[in-house]
């Protein structure tokens, strides 16, 4: 038979796992705001054209290390555990208590007491899971991105943008030396000084390819987010409404003797 938890066994481990969670909201704020370069790769490819020199700033790959989902797996499986660990302390310390249903867009998400609501209340408006939300690395809306074929990214949330092709050019100048017609060429005085003058042509010197990759979210699903946690905020802020619409009780604190204990004794 499964031992049952105690309470003071889960509000030690829930007093690490507090600990823990604000270092984990604190770090994948920060992350997600100064790493994005993580979320983005590329591919560049240059093939010189017969005399002429390979062009570095055309050449190279970089991976894209990581996804906005695949950051997210990690971050819900600790924050489902610590939200399950809250929930049950909650829960028992508020046992026979009024309920009322939480429910956001049609969608039950049980019923909860005052003390639950606020709980829940308090997480959803911690500045630094707030900050994690509003920092979700987002790609640009200004490219076309399809979900990438490249066999490197298979089975992983990665997008990318078309392959594009062109061809690299520069200009060359040379000098030619204009004709007299006034002249004979066989017959030219001996200090006679040509004219001269600068022809630019403009030559093909290479082929390149470039193509973008990105793990980031759209605009419009970190947008998404943001919406629906304000949703649930303020559904958890109406609830409380209804939930404490009930007369206040005698607490059970005699606050007069706890307070002249401290200072008489």
């Amino acid at each position: 038979m499964k031992e049952l938890l105690k309470m003071n066994t889960l509000l030690a481990k829930l007093e690490h796992g507090t600990a823990s969670i604000a270092r984990l909201f604190a770090d994948y704020a920060n992350f997600f705001k100064t790493k994005q370069g993580m979320f983005r790769g590329y591919k560049k490819t240059f093939v010189p054209r017969d005399g002429y020199f390979e062009d570095p700033s055309k050449m190279g790959t970089s991976v894209v290390a990581t996804t906005v989902d695949e950051k997210f797996d990690w971050f819900n499986e600790q924050f489902k555990a610590w939200l399950n660990d809250v929930f049950k302390v909650e829960a028992t310390n508020s046992a026979g208590a009024n309920r009322v249903e939480l429910v956001v867009d049609g969608k039950s998400f049980g019923q909860l007491t005052a003390l639950e609501l606020m709980r829940l209340k308090s997480i959803l408006t911690n500045k630094d899971l707030e900050s994690v939300f509003v920092n979700i690395p987002v790609r640009s809306d200004s490219e076309v991105w399809n979900p990438t074929t490249d066999p490197e990214y298979a089975g992983r949330k990665v997008f990318e943008t078309d392959l594009i092709k062109g061809v690299t050019r520069t200009t060359e100048k040379e000098e030619v030396i204009l004709k007299d017609p006034n002249l004979d060429p066989a017959h030219l005085p001996a200090n006679y000084l040509a004219k001269t003058s600068v022809k630019s042509k403009t030559v093909e010197t290479g082929d390149y390819t470039q193509q973008n990759f990105t793990g980031e979210w759209t605009q419009r699903q970190r947008a998404e987010l943001l919406r629906r946690r304000s949703q649930l905020l303020a559904a958890v802020i109406e609830a409380l409404k209804v939930v404490n619409d009930v007369a206040v009780e005698k607490p059970n604190l005699n606050v007069d003797e706890l307070v002249n204990y401290l200072y008489k004794g």
